[in-house]
């Protein structure tokens, strides 16, 4: 289709336009003028017998009024010819295309409206493409050359939309955003229908019509998920999710606010059997698991390094500690050390909680009585070197735990001394996993962190199974940012090795720039799904530069609602980012 509209030089074929206007107004007048008298006179209480030929004198003059006033005012002017042209390889195509097309200017109809050029003559039109008009038509069409009807005269804002292509500088609010190119999904993306190797992905539209589709999980290591709150994220990990532990597979999904998880537990209760659930918004009436992060039941001195870690990475990425906190980071390590130590000696009924860190910390009577059963390592450290801190190094290590244990809920999670949560044994077993720390503020950040660390460090225990017999678990991370505080990178260390012991990690975020540079570097290296609906600019700018601009950032910003762009990993390679919409429910 080919738009000639050049505008009109005020000076000559305005006032022209303007003249034949004025004169048309005049002989109108005339032909009405009865009528208008007689309108006149209903409505002063005379005649009353021709009313309807008033009305139509009065709709004429209105007619030719709204013309004068667009020839006279400063609105730019143009003389406008649209050329159409419609080919295809199948017959009777062009035709219904044609008709299609001219269907869409109906969207003028009013005041000024499109006419076809030709003569219809009920059974057939004589249009542009007969044979004595149709090289005209050709050379018009091919050489862009102008011939418009001599009465085609509309104002700049009556064709706004058609001056152009429109671009992204063209901010008139009748042109219609196609909210920019997209990639077509692939054609052998395979159909969803409850498949246990599949993971659903969502709802693509192809020309035959719209189906679910999903990605071979052999195929999936690593997903981050990106959108701001309310845009379908959190609902499309549910649906991810309940997919999965249907399936048979085990997973885990850390919910900061519980409300995703009384969403997903209908669904599984013909599999309750396999639920473990770890709470911490039941409340004070609630049952609750019992966890001991520093519980060696089961252990011996060798996994003593992965206890510790779990609960010193947690700290750091919960208080966000870097270089500058080493001496709280030496005493978080020596504290949770010799209380692992403890723990391999005592009965399990015995062992010691996080709670005796304060204890170990700041009471000198138990430090006294506790340090002569620890290794010389751990002796020399608390009789020589923490005798010389100042009293108020330990005060940000003992503040946290203070406040974890006025909460009866994670009192009695973290307080009792033997476990009834294991998520190693429940890795190995394919159990279903519904974790809540009830809240986003320090010290639910704070066991969050225990949750994931203690996961990911319980991944790279597998070392003792053979490759064949790890058995796949996926753990779904809502709100990644609370868990990714530590400046060291500790998380995108562990995130890099655990996928060759069989988790796998989907996190969601809302803005991938609030992740710290190694984590959301980790992710975006080894992610094998990346999707995306309305975010930040800056984030908008980072993931279509990860896309090497197959999308602009203009067309992630202005995704509607549950609308994603993703690219997935097929046959071994990356797709370009495609269109999805989120499953109904």
């Amino acid at each position: 289709m080919v738009v000639r509209s050049p505008p009109l030089p005020p000076s000559s074929a305005q006032r022209r336009a303007r003249r034949r206007c004025l004169a048309s107004q005049e002989r109108q007048e005339e032909m009405a003028g009865g009528g208008w008298r007689q309108e006149l006179a209903v409505h002063l209480g005379g005649g009353h017998h021709q009313t309807g030929q008033g009305l139509a004198g009065a709709e004429v003059r209105s007619d030719v009024r709204s013309a004068a006033a667009k020839l006279t005012s400063s609105d730019q002017l143009f003389a406008v010819q649209v050329l159409v042209r419609v080919r295809s390889q199948i017959k009777g195509r062009p035709e219904a295309m044609l008709h299609a097309v001219l269907g869409g200017f109906d969207q003028w109809a009013g005041d000024n409206w499109w006419r076809v050029v030709g003569t219809n003559l009920g059974v057939v039109h004589i249009g542009s493409d007969v044979f004595w008009r149709r090289d005209r038509f050709d050379r018009r069409m091919a050489q862009r050359t102008f011939a418009p009807a001599r009465k085609a005269v509309v104002s700049a804002g009556e064709i706004a939309g058609l001056l152009k292509p429109p671009t992204v500088h063209c901010r008139a609010p009748n042109v219609v955003r196609s909210g920019g190119v997209i990639p077509p999904p692939p054609h052998d993306l395979p159909t969803y229908s409850g498949q246990p190797d599949l993971l659903p992905l969502g709802i693509v539209r192809t020309l035959d019509g719209e189906r679910p589709v999903g990605v071979h999980l052999s195929e999936t290591y690593f997903s981050l998920s990106a959108g701001r709150s309310r845009f379908g994220k959190t609902e499309g990990a549910i649906a991810r999710f309940v997919a999965l532990a249907r399936a048979g597979h085990g997973c885990m999904f850390l919910d900061p606010h519980a409300d995703a998880l009384a969403r997903i537990k209908p669904y599984l209760v013909d599999h309750a059997d396999r639920v473990l659930e770890v709470n911490l918004a039941v409340g004070r009436d609630g049952r609750q698991a019992g966890w001991n992060l520093f519980s060696m039941e089961g252990r011996g001195p060798e996994d003593i390094e992965s206890r510790v870690s779990a609960v010193v990475d947690s700290f750091a990425s919960a208080l966000h500690w870097g270089e500058i906190n080493n001496r709280a980071l030496t005493l978080t390590t020596m504290a949770a050390q010799s209380l692992c130590e403890l723990a391999l000696r005592l009965p399990a009924d015995l062992a010691p909680t996080i709670f005796q860190m304060v204890a170990l910390l700041a009471d000198e009577e138990w430090r006294a009585v506790v340090v002569p059963y620890l290794s010389p390592a751990m002796q020399s450290f608390w009789t020589t070197r923490f005798a010389k801190l100042s009293a108020d190094a330990i005060t940000p290590v003992t503040n946290l735990i203070d406040r974890l244990r006025s909460s009866a809920g994670v009192a009695g999670l973290l307080g009792s001394s033997r476990s009834t949560y294991d998520v190693r044994k429940a890795m190995d077993q394919g159990a279903i996993v519904l974790a809540c720390p009830a809240g986003v503020g320090d010290k639910d950040r704070l066991i969050a962190n225990f949750f994931v660390y203690d996961i990911l460090q319980a991944a790279l225990s597998r070392k003792d199974t053979a490759p064949d017999r790890r058995r796949l678990f996926h753990c779904m991370l809502d709100e990644l940012q609370s868990v990714d505080g530590a400046s060291k990178g500790n998380l995108a260390a562990l995130l890099e090795q655990c996928a060759k012991f069989g988790l796998r990690v989907h996190a969601m975020v809302q803005q991938p720039t609030r992740l710290t540079k190694t984590t959301l570097e980790a992710f975006l290296t080894n992610r094998s799904i990346l999707m995306s609906t309305v975010v930040g600019a800056d984030s908008a700018a980072l993931l279509a530069k990860e896309w090497g601009r197959a999308v602009e950032p203009d067309t992630i910003t202005s995704l509607e609602r549950y609308h994603f762009l993703v690219s997935v990993t097929h046959h071994g390679e990356a797709t370009p980012p495609f269109l999805i919409r989120g499953f109904d429910t």
